[in-house]
């Protein structure tokens, strides 16, 4: 360390076998196999925000260098041509070519500041077998992830009880079982009322983090998992859609928009980041860049992030990004100066205290900052060929081999709103292809003793168990590549995939909002219910900031212009009519005359407040298609070559039209 500079290390680890090192676990697993990591990740994380706000390494100073209060942190201060008439412009690369590179040193400062705090706990067990476990849980411990994409365990909801209660069961550091405020549900400000300035008006009259926030401002968290349900269809088939077929670094990881963007790079890991911040946030403070690192969910979204991005890179290890002039001035370059693997990831210190990481040393996550994820273990393998080819099973084990066998994991096994139209036709369907029957979205986790909800909330819990239906399978298990009763959709193991595609300027309406796709009539007098609606799609999230926000590089971004996009996967959205007899096949004869008749779209502020589309400047949506080849092994082999469809959505609101520029 140079001159007071916090050097981010992550956690100092000494490789084991092979280059082995400790694993960061998805939250459930954490909490289901590895109850005293868990118990101790709970005690370490409420540790850590009890810290003295002032404190650099304290979870407030930690979340701060995220947005507000745009102050610099460890000193690192901005070059003036990037102030803001405010002063500070914070450190945002979002957008950017240096998005997923700059949170990984991030995420590290996290996990090393909650490694201490979970030592420290460890440490305060009383002497004896009891402190013994919990030092040796303490050892290895790295911080978790929630894994948004993958199908929840059976009778389990998409949103983790142990994010969602607030409330939550530990043995405390004296050895008695206690209930306890859960840290990892909210992040309670202390005082309430930060430093003067600290936050805007609309965020300082919140005493702690919400999520849906009530007209009291009270959480609303379970809104949450039936919103992450109803369009999980769409983000599982966007990740495999991202892990599969993207090889280039540069479309796989950031959303900015340019002239030159193909129908198959509208996609985006930062696409799907932004998606989370939308559903979970619901106009709470995960829905605002400004201030989501504060909402303890943040990190382990951003974990996992770190972790999508962690199992591309292992699946493309040639591919890193490519030097391009930064289009406005950033904290980390002024406009047209190139930015490259290694422009300094500013606040961020290396080991030596004296120069900032770059993107180039930040790559190798076990080696540089000694963490991996389950599906990263390398030194378990031969050969890389070993490894890549257990990577891609394990993205179809997490995520669907293709849209096929996604259609029977996500659609049919979900829960049906009773007021979505064409239900009866659709459950009909499924029913007479012999698929499961949906499984309710209300069912508790199963959880460990010392994750159980507190006593007060143990009627309700008994309400919703009592309702609780048994999961339904099939009589017999079809393990073809394509299930027997959707074969003949593609033929010969081929079949035209669907996407929309939508770009759209980022800040053209001074906040946050998202375009919502539906396949269908949509209840115009309820845009309450349409999160939840069977016809909805899925949406693109868009996290534009006002004019008088404070990040230097929003306001630089905004005056450029800055146009983003995303895409929302169309094809389970197909089959869901295919099964309802609405649709004969997935080939354009069929496909277009269906989406020009039913295909809509809706914009909508974070807070769910519609707003009309011709309001967002530059807003266009697509369709597009590409052909797909279904391999022996399951997995989709895409052509690469995209076919636009104008004739989709030419003569609707921000429709394109024949002759534009997608």
């Amino acid at each position: 360390m140079s001159g007071g500079n916090i050097a981010i290390t992550g956690v100092p680890t000494t490789p084991g076998a092979g280059g082995s090192v400790p694993i960061r676990r998805e939250i459930r697993d954490l909490q289901r196999n590895f109850p005293d990591q868990f118990n101790l990740y709970v005690l370490g994380l409420q540790n850590l925000q009890s810290l003295d706000e002032s404190q650099l390494q304290s979870y407030y100073q930690i979340a701060g260098i995220h947005g507000q209060p745009f102050k610099p942190w460890n000193g690192v201060t901005s070059s003036t041509d990037w102030r803001t008439s405010s002063g500070f412009g914070g450190y945002c690369t979002h957008s950017s070519i240096l998005f997923v590179s700059w949170h990984r040193p991030y995420l590290a400062l996290y996990e090393q500041a909650l490694y201490k705090s979970v030592q420290t706990v460890a440490q305060k067990f009383p002497a004896g077998p009891l402190r013994d476990k919990y030092v040796a849980a303490a050892k290895d411990f790295r911080a978790p992830y929630f894994d948004w994409a993958s199908q929840p365990p059976a009778g389990s909801t998409a949103f983790p009880s142990a994010i969602s209660q607030s409330f939550i069961l530990v043995v405390d550091v004296d050895g008695a079982t206690k209930t306890i405020a859960n840290p990892i549900n909210r992040f309670a400000f202390h005082p309430v009322n930060p430093a003067a300035g600290d936050f805007n008006a609309n965020w300082s009259r919140f005493p702690q983090t919400v999520r849906y926030p009530d007209r009291a401002g009270k959480s609303q968290d379970s809104r949450i998992a039936p919103i992450l349900a109803n369009e999980l269809a769409s983000l599982r088939s966007n990740v495999s859609l991202l892990l599969l077929s993207y090889t280039n670094f540069d479309a796989f990881s950031f959303n900015r928009w340019d002239p030159n963007t193909s129908p198959g790079a509208f996609g985006s890991l930062e696409d799907i980041h932004n998606e989370i911040h939308d559903r979970v946030g619901g106009g709470g403070h995960m829905s605002a860049l400004e201030v989501s690192a504060f909402d303890p969910i943040f990190w382990m979204h951003h974990i996992n992030v770190d972790r999508m991005w962690a199992i591309w890179q292992d699946l493309n290890p040639t591919s890193f990004m490519s030097p391009r002039p930064a289009p406005s001035s950033t904290f980390n370059a002024s406009r047209g100066a190139t930015q490259d693997q290694n422009t300094p990831l500013s606040p961020f210190w290396d080991k030596s205290g004296s120069k900032f990481w770059t993107s180039a040393q930040v790559k190798d996550s076990a080696a540089t900052f000694g963490y991996a994820y389950p599906e990263t273990q390398k030194w378990n393998f031969p050969s890389t060929q070993a490894y890549q080819a257990s990577l891609r099973q394990t993205v179809i084990s997490l995520y669907g081999s293709n849209v096929f066998r996604n259609f029977l994991a996500n659609i049919a096994t979900r829960e049906v709103s009773s007021a979505a139209p064409s239900v009866a036709a659709a459950t009909a369907g499924i029913a007479a292809l012999g698929l499961a029957g949906p499984i309710p979205e209300n069912t508790e986790e199963t959880k460990p003793a010392a994750a159980a909800a507190p006593a007060a909330a143990a009627p309700a819990q008994k309400k919703l168990a009592s309702e609780t239906k048994p999961e339904t399978k099939p009589a017999t298990e079809d393990k073809s590549p394509i299930p027997a009763s959707l074969a003949h959709l593609a033929p010969n193991n081929e079949y035209t995939e669907w996407l929309v595609l939508v770009r759209a300027q980022k800040h053209g309406i001074g906040q946050s909002f998202r375009v919502q796709v539906f396949l269908g009539d949509i209840d115009e007098s309820a845009p309450e219910t349409w999160d939840t609606e069977w016809n909805s799609v899925g949406r693109v999230s868009v996290l534009g900031r006002a004019p008088e926000t404070q990040c230097g590089k929003c306001v630089a971004d905004t005056a450029e212009g800055l146009m983003v996009s995303g895409t929302v996967p169309l094809t389970s959205a197909l089959l869901q009519d295919i099964v309802a007899h609405k649709l004969a096949s997935l080939e354009p004869k069929d496909v277009l005359p269906h989406l020009k008749a039913d295909l809509r779209w809706k914009v909508r502020l974070f807070t769910g407040e519609e707003r009309a589309v011709t309001d967002v400047p530059e807003l266009r949506v697509s369709v597009a298609s590409t052909k797909v080849k279904i391999g022996a092994d399951g997995l989709p082999v895409y052509s690469g070559q995209y076919t636009v469809h104008p004739e989709a959505t030419e003569g609707k609101p921000a429709g394109l039209r024949a002759g534009d520029h997608i």
